[in-house]
């Protein structure tokens, strides 16, 4: 009579396989998850740019335009606005006739670097 089943050195080669083609998926599946994360907080600082325009055709200057968490802030000083912060932006510098926003990783967060646009519109990545 035949034993059915699977013998034990078949199981593990099927679990070191399952373990090889994790340690290669994983790394991909982070560098990816970064990568989107990273153009959300491009999109976040061109619509917070828009609003920083906004705010200058009202009152013909920047200053006194706020980026913060309240409701009464020109933008979010998050990205992404809903979930888990994974950049903080800033208003990295501002005067009448120009500004500069910076996205720069949330604390314990590691990707990438910090990215800056000015009132020209011209992004940077530092």
């Amino acid at each position: 009579m035949f034993a059915k089943g699977y013998t034990l050195v078949e199981l593990m080669v099927v679990v070191a396989i399952i373990g090889i083609l994790g340690s290669i998926a994983y790394p991909s599946y982070q560098s990816y998850t970064c990568d989107t994360y990273k153009a959300q907080a491009v999109a976040d600082l061109r619509v917070c740019a828009m609003q920083m325009d906004r705010y200058y055709s009202n009152s013909f200057s920047y200053l006194g335009a706020v980026i913060d968490a309240t409701t009464a802030s020109t933008c979010k000083n998050r990205s992404p606005a809903e979930g888990a912060k994974k950049f903080d932006i800033t208003l990295a510098s501002v005067s009448a006739q120009d500004f500069t926003i910076q996205a720069a990783p949330a604390a314990g967060e590691s990707c990438g670097s910090a990215i800056q646009i000015n009132a020209v519109g011209a992004l940077t990545e530092l």
